[in-house]
C-alpha cells in the first residue's frame, strides 16, 4: 500500500479527470468525499453508511487503544518494581517526601517536587493517592493545596510548618484540625492577623487535647508586641520537643514535663528563672537528651563575688543528656553548670558560649568560672570511651573560639575558611560530631591574653595532632609554647595559620633550631627548652604578608632559614603550602623547594618584585628591624 504522502504526490502528476481512484486512501473523510465527488450516483442513504461504518471503526480504535493499554499496564505489573508491596511503596514515597521537605524552605516550590512520583505510572499514582501520610504536610502558599492535601491525608498526623511567607487562611485551615497535629513549626510575622491565629491556636491548647502533638516550635517577631504566651496549663500529654524564640513562658507551665528536647533563645527578662524554678522544671524532665538555652538562664544578682554552694545530693542528674547548649553570661553558665550532674559524659556535645556582665569585672568573672569549666571538661575527656582531643582549632576576631574534635582535620575545618563573625553565628550551626566540644568566650579585649593563657587548662594537649590558629587577636612573645603548654603537644604534626602576623613571626621563633640555627639573632641569645612540635610534618600558612611594607618586616627568607634549621636539627617539613600569602615571588619558592620537598603555592602575587636587597641588611643584634628581636616592636606586645 502507498503511503499518504506518495498518493498526494501521484495525485499532482495527473489531470483531475484521469486520477486513479486506487490512488486516494480508505478511510479518511477527505477520500470519502472524493469517492461521492466521482460517484454522483451515490445516494443520501449511502452517505449515512458511510458514516456509521466509519464511526464503527472509530469506536474499534478506541477499543483496540483501551485493549493496548491494559496490555501495557499488565506487563508493567510483571517488572520488579511493580511487585513491591503498595504499603512499602507508600513508605518509601513517604520518606523521599520527607528528604525533600527538610532539604528546601517550606514555602518553596521545590518543595512539593516529590509529586513526580505520581506521574510515574497508574500504579504509582494509585499508591501515592492511597497513602495519607503522603499528604500530611500541607503546602501553606495555596489556598485550594492545603484543602486537598487535607482531604487526602484523612486522619493521618499532622505536619505543619511555616516559612517566610505563608497564607494565613493556609494555617488557619490546619490548626482546626487540632486532634491530627503532630508537629507545629510556625515563624511568626508582624502582622496582627497571625499573632490573633497563633494566640487562638494556643488557647485552644489549654482546653481541647492535642494528644498526638509530639513537637512545637515557635519563632516570634522582634518586634512583636505582646510576645506570644506557653499557656500554664498545656493539653499535650506526648509532647516532647518544644523550641521557643521571643516568647513567654511560665517555668511552672505544665510544657515543661516530660520533654526530651528543651530549646529556649531570647526569653523576656520577666520570664527568666530563679535558679530553684529552673532546677525544679529539670527534674520534671528526667529523659532530657538535647538542653540548648540561650540567655535563658538563671540570673545573679549585680557584681556577684562568688557562687552559691550546695550539697551535691541537690544538684539535677541529667543522665540521659546528649547535647547541652548555654549561651548567657559567664557566671550564668558557671552557675548551671555547677548545679547539673551529668553521669554519662560520652558521646554528649557540649556549647558554651559565655561573656561577661555589663557591670562586672571581666578578670574576676574569668577566674570564678574557669574552675568550674575546667572540672567538667577534665571529666568530659577522661570519660570511658571517650577519645582526647586530636585537633584543636584556635579563632578570635573579637570573640575567641575554642573547637575541639576527636579526629585529625576534620572536613568542614578543611573546607571553610575563617569568616569575621559573631558567637551568636557560631553557637548557630548545626550540631555535629566533627566537634563535640566548642567554647566562645566574648570578653573584652584586654582580657583576651588571660583566656588565651589559661585556654590549656580546658584541654588536655598530650595527643594533639593538628592545630588551627585564626583570626587577629593579641599575640605575645612566646604565643606558641604558651598555648601548647610548653613542648606538652610531643605529637602535634600539622599547623594551619591564617591572617596573623604576629602569630607567624612567634612560630618561626618557636621552631627555630637552637643548636643548628642558620636564621637571624634572636636578641643575642639562645631559648633553652624543648624542641617545639618536634613532630611537624605539615604547615599551612593563609591569608600572611611577607612584605616589606608590613610593620613585622617578615620575609620569606626568614621562613626558609627556619625550616632549614629544623633539616639541619633533623625535623625537617613534609609539606608547606602558602595560598593569599603577599609578598611571595617564584624565585623564593624555588629556594623553599630547596629545603622542603613538597611546597604548595597558589601564585597568588605571583607579580611581586622583589625591590629591596634584603641581603644588604646587617644583622647585628643592635638593628632596630631585627626580626628576631626581643623588644616590643610595632606595637604588638
Amino acid at each position: 500500500m502507498k503511503t499518504i504522502s506518495s498518493s498526494f504526490q501521484l495525485q499532482d502528476s495527473y489531470p483531475s479527470s484521469t486520477r486513479s481512484h486506487s490512488s486516494i486512501e480508505p478511510g479518511s473523510h477527505s477520500s470519502a468525499n472524493m469517492m461521492l465527488h466521482f460517484c454522483p450516483e451515490v445516494t443520501t442513504s449511502s452517505r449515512a453508511l458511510v458514516s456509521k461504518a466509519q464511526t464503527e471503526i472509530d469506536n474499534e480504535l478506541v477499543a483496540l487503544e483501551e485493549r493496548m493499554r491494559a496490555l501495557r499496564m499488565r506487563r508493567n505489573s510483571f517488572s520488579p518494581i511493580s511487585s513491591i508491596p503498595p504499603e512499602i511503596l507508600g513508605a518509601i514515597f513517604v520518606h523521599h517526601a520527607h528528604q525533600v521537605q527538610m532539604l528546601y524552605a517550606p514555602d518553596s516550590h521545590v518543595v512539593l517536587s516529590w509529586l513526580i512520583v505520581g506521574h510515574v505510572c497508574c500504579y504509582w499514582r494509585e499508591v501515592a493517592l492511597g497513602t495519607p501520610e503522603l499528604w500530611a504536610t500541607p503546602f501553606l502558599n495555596s489556598s485550594k493545596g492545603t484543602e486537598e492535601m487535607l482531604m487526602r491525608s484523612k486522619m493521618a498526623p499532622l505536619i505543619l510548618r511555616t516559612g517566610q511567607q505563608y497564607r494565613i487562611d493556609c494555617v488557619q485551615k490546619t490548626l482546626i484540625h487540632i486532634e491530627r497535629l503532630q508537629e507545629v513549626s510556625l515563624m511568626f510575622s508582624n502582622g496582627g492577623m497571625t499573632h490573633h491565629c497563633i494566640v487562638e491556636f494556643l488557647n485552644k491548647l489549654s482546653s481541647c487535647s492535642a494528644p498526638k502533638l509530639l513537637s512545637l516550635s515557635l519563632e516570634g517577631a522582634y518586634t512583636q508586641a505582646p510576645q506570644m504566651a506557653i499557656p500554664t496549663t498545656f493539653l499535650a500529654p506526648n509532647l516532647r520537643k518544644l523550641q521557643i524564640t521571643r516568647c513567654n513562658l511560665s517555668w511552672a507551665s505544665s510544657v515543661l514535663t516530660g520533654l526530651t528536647v528543651l530549646d529556649i533563645k531570647a526569653l523576656p527578662p520577666q520570664c527568666l528563672p530563679t535558679l530553684d524554678e529552673f532546677m525544679s522544671a529539670l527534674r520534671r524532665m528526667p529523659a532530657l537528651h538535647t538542653l540548648a538555652l540561650e540567655d535563658a538562664l538563671p540570673t545573679l544578682p549585680v557584681n556577684t563575688n562568688s557562687l552559691p554552694r550546695v550539697p551535691r545530693a541537690m544538684n539535677v542528674r541529667l543522665p540521659h543528656l546528649k547535647r547541652l547548649r548555654l549561651v548567657a553570661k559567664m557566671l550564668e553558665v558557671a552557675n548551671v553548670l555547677n548545679r547539673v550532674e551529668l553521669p554519662n559524659l560520652a558521646g554528649l556535645e557540649i556549647r558554651l558560649g559565655c561573656r561577661v556582665s555589663s557591670s562586672g569585672n571581666a578578670t574576676q568573672e574569668w577566674n570564678l568560672s574557669l574552675s568550674i569549666i575546667s572540672r567538667l571538661l577534665d571529666c568530659y575527656f577522661k570519660a570511658e570511651s571517650r577519645q582526647v582531643p586530636r585537633s584543636v582549632r584556635l579563632s578570635a576576631d573579637g570573640p575567641i573560639r575554642l573547637q575541639c574534635s576527636t579526629v585529625r582535620n576534620p572536613l568542614s575545618w578543611v573546607a571553610t575558611s575563617w569568616v569575621g563573625s559573631t558567637s551568636k553565628a557560631f553557637l548557630d550551626m548545626e550540631w555535629t560530631a566533627e566537634s563535640p566540644v566548642i567554647l566562645d568566650f566574648d570578653f573584652p579585649r584586654e582580657t583576651s591574653r588571660t583566656i588565651l593563657y589559661n585556654l590549656r587548662r580546658l584541654v588536655p594537649l598530650r595527643s594533639l595532632e593538628a592545630l588551627y590558629v585564626e583570626g587577629h587577636f593579641p599575640c605575645w612573645d612566646g604565643f606558641w609554647n604558651d598555648v601548647t603548654a610548653r613542648g606538652t603537644a610531643r605529637n602535634l604534626a600539622y599547623i594551619y595559620l591564617r591572617g596573623n602576623a604576629p602569630a607567624l613571626e612567634d612560630l618561626l621563633k618557636s621552631l627555630r633550631s637552637h643548636k643548628h640555627s642558620v636564621s637571624r639573632s634572636m636578641g643575642g641569645h639562645l631559648r633553652r627548652g624543648p624542641i617545639f612540635s618536634p613532630a611537624l610534618s605539615h604547615l599551612v600558612l593563609d591569608n600572611l604578608d611577607f612584605d616589606q611594607y608590613t610593620m613585622t618586616f617578615l620575609r620569606p627568607s626568614d621562613l626558609r632559614d627556619v625550616l632549614m634549621d629544623r633539616v639541619n636539627e633533623g625535623r625537617g617539613l613534609d609539606h608547606l603550602a602558602m595560598t593569599v600569602c603577599t609578598g611571595v615571588s617564584a624565585r623564593e619558592v624555588r629556594l623553599l623547594r630547596e629545603v622542603v620537598a613538597d611546597v604548595s603555592w597558589d601564585e597568588y602575587d605571583s607579580d611581586y618584585d622583589l625591590e629591596y636587597d634584603y641581603d644588604s641588611l646587617e644583622d647585628d643584634d643592635d638593628d632596630n628591624y631585627s626580626f628576631y628581636s626581643d623588644g616590643n616592636y610595632g606595637g604588638y606586645y
